[in-house]
Protein backbone atom coordinates (compact mmCIF):
# COMPACT_ATOMS: atom_id res chain seq x y z
CA UNK A 1 0.00 0.00 0.00
CA UNK A 2 1.48 3.46 -1.10
CA UNK A 3 0.50 7.06 -1.88
CA UNK A 4 1.80 8.50 -5.29
CA UNK A 5 1.57 11.55 -7.35
CA UNK A 6 -0.53 10.71 -10.51
CA UNK A 7 -0.87 12.61 -13.33
CA UNK A 8 -4.61 13.16 -13.90
CA UNK A 9 -5.75 14.91 -16.80
CA UNK A 10 -9.53 15.64 -15.60
CA UNK A 11 -9.33 18.66 -13.29
CA UNK A 12 -13.09 18.43 -12.31
CA UNK A 13 -12.95 17.28 -8.65
CA UNK A 14 -13.94 13.95 -7.48
CA UNK A 15 -16.68 12.91 -5.15
CA UNK A 16 -14.85 13.91 -1.87
CA UNK A 17 -13.05 16.92 -3.05
CA UNK A 18 -16.31 18.44 -4.21
CA UNK A 19 -18.06 17.26 -0.45
CA UNK A 20 -15.58 18.89 1.42
CA UNK A 21 -14.94 22.05 -0.77
CA UNK A 22 -18.49 22.44 -0.34
CA UNK A 23 -18.73 21.66 3.47
CA UNK A 24 -15.69 23.75 4.16
CA UNK A 25 -16.96 26.66 2.71
CA UNK A 26 -20.67 25.85 4.26
CA UNK A 27 -18.99 26.01 7.16
CA UNK A 28 -16.89 28.85 7.01
CA UNK A 29 -20.75 30.90 7.04
CA UNK A 30 -22.00 29.25 9.22
CA UNK A 31 -19.97 29.04 11.90
CA UNK A 32 -19.43 32.45 12.61
CA UNK A 33 -22.95 33.23 13.17
CA UNK A 34 -23.46 29.43 15.31
CA UNK A 35 -20.24 30.72 17.26
CA UNK A 36 -21.39 34.04 18.42
CA UNK A 37 -25.18 32.92 18.87
CA UNK A 38 -26.57 34.53 16.38
CA UNK A 39 -28.05 32.19 14.96
CA UNK A 40 -29.51 28.91 16.14
CA UNK A 41 -30.49 26.41 13.04
CA UNK A 42 -32.07 23.55 14.03
CA UNK A 43 -29.78 20.93 12.41
CA UNK A 44 -31.96 17.02 12.21
CA UNK A 45 -29.20 14.55 14.10
CA UNK A 46 -30.13 10.99 14.60
CA UNK A 47 -30.29 11.84 18.34
CA UNK A 48 -33.33 14.08 17.59
CA UNK A 49 -34.88 11.62 15.04
CA UNK A 50 -34.30 8.29 17.13
CA UNK A 51 -33.16 9.43 20.72
CA UNK A 52 -29.63 7.88 20.90
CA UNK A 53 -26.18 9.46 19.92
CA UNK A 54 -24.79 8.67 16.40
CA UNK A 55 -20.76 7.91 15.81
CA UNK A 56 -20.72 11.63 14.79
CA UNK A 57 -22.58 13.12 17.74
CA UNK A 58 -20.76 16.42 19.07
CA UNK A 59 -19.16 16.84 15.86
CA UNK A 60 -20.19 20.54 15.33
CA UNK A 61 -19.19 21.21 18.67
CA UNK A 62 -15.59 19.66 18.64
CA UNK A 63 -15.13 21.60 15.27
CA UNK A 64 -16.17 25.03 16.99
CA UNK A 65 -13.95 24.12 19.76
CA UNK A 66 -11.01 23.50 17.49
CA UNK A 67 -11.68 26.67 15.42
CA UNK A 68 -11.40 28.61 18.81
CA UNK A 69 -8.64 26.94 19.79
CA UNK A 70 -9.57 24.76 22.97
CA UNK A 71 -8.11 21.27 20.88
CA UNK A 72 -8.90 19.27 24.61
CA UNK A 73 -12.62 20.04 24.49
CA UNK A 74 -12.65 19.90 20.46
CA UNK A 75 -11.08 15.90 21.43
CA UNK A 76 -13.51 15.47 24.40
CA UNK A 77 -16.52 16.12 22.10
CA UNK A 78 -15.44 13.66 19.26
CA UNK A 79 -12.40 13.00 18.34
CA UNK A 80 -13.52 10.94 15.23
CA UNK A 81 -15.13 14.37 13.60
CA UNK A 82 -12.12 16.46 13.92
CA UNK A 83 -10.21 13.30 11.78
CA UNK A 84 -12.55 13.75 9.18
CA UNK A 85 -12.32 17.75 9.64
CA UNK A 86 -8.74 17.13 8.78
CA UNK A 87 -9.71 14.84 5.73
CA UNK A 88 -11.84 17.74 4.28
CA UNK A 89 -9.18 19.87 4.77
CA UNK A 90 -6.74 17.80 2.91
CA UNK A 91 -9.62 16.97 0.17
CA UNK A 92 -10.04 20.96 -0.42
CA UNK A 93 -6.46 21.52 0.08
CA UNK A 94 -5.34 18.81 -2.93
CA UNK A 95 -7.43 19.54 -4.94
CA UNK A 96 -6.98 23.54 -4.64
CA UNK A 97 -3.26 22.94 -5.06
CA UNK A 98 -2.82 19.70 -6.55
CA UNK A 99 -5.50 19.19 -9.38
CA UNK A 100 -6.58 22.52 -10.58
CA UNK A 101 -2.91 24.56 -11.25
CA UNK A 102 -0.92 21.15 -11.82
CA UNK A 103 -3.29 18.13 -12.80
CA UNK A 104 -1.85 15.56 -9.86
CA UNK A 105 -3.74 13.60 -7.80
CA UNK A 106 -2.57 12.03 -4.55
CA UNK A 107 -3.80 7.69 -5.09
CA UNK A 108 -3.95 4.87 -2.99
CA UNK A 109 -2.14 2.10 -4.90
CA UNK A 110 -3.31 -0.96 -2.76
CA UNK A 111 -4.28 -4.57 -3.44
CA UNK A 112 -7.46 -5.72 -2.88
CA UNK A 113 -6.46 -7.59 0.47
CA UNK A 114 -4.96 -4.19 1.79
CA UNK A 115 -8.47 -2.23 0.82
CA UNK A 116 -10.13 -4.75 2.71
CA UNK A 117 -8.30 -4.66 5.97
CA UNK A 118 -8.58 -0.42 5.07
CA UNK A 119 -12.05 -0.56 4.94
CA UNK A 120 -12.29 -2.53 8.14
CA UNK A 121 -10.02 -0.53 10.46
CA UNK A 122 -11.82 2.12 9.43
CA UNK A 123 -15.26 0.25 10.43
CA UNK A 124 -13.64 -0.52 13.74
CA UNK A 125 -12.59 3.33 14.16
CA UNK A 126 -16.51 4.42 13.47
CA UNK A 127 -17.55 1.92 16.21
CA UNK A 128 -15.04 2.50 18.54
CA UNK A 129 -15.58 6.29 18.22
CA UNK A 130 -19.29 5.53 19.00
CA UNK A 131 -18.62 3.41 21.68
CA UNK A 132 -16.65 6.63 23.09
CA UNK A 133 -19.45 9.16 22.15
CA UNK A 134 -22.26 7.57 24.24
CA UNK A 135 -19.78 6.32 27.03
CA UNK A 136 -18.40 9.78 27.15
CA UNK A 137 -22.11 11.62 27.06
CA UNK A 138 -20.16 15.03 25.63
CA UNK A 139 -23.03 15.25 22.92
CA UNK A 140 -25.13 16.61 25.69
CA UNK A 141 -22.93 19.22 26.57
CA UNK A 142 -23.73 22.84 24.83
CA UNK A 143 -20.44 24.16 24.35
CA UNK A 144 -20.38 26.89 26.33
CA UNK A 145 -20.29 24.42 29.32
CA UNK A 146 -17.76 22.30 28.19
Amino acid sequence: MRLTLAHDVKRLPTSWEAFSLLMLVGAGLYFPFWLSGQIDLPIASPLRWLGFACPLCGGTRAVGSLVLGHLGTALRYNPLALLLFVAMIWGAFSYLFLVLPMRRRVVLQATKPQMRLLWTMICLLFVANWAYVLYAGMYQVPMSQA
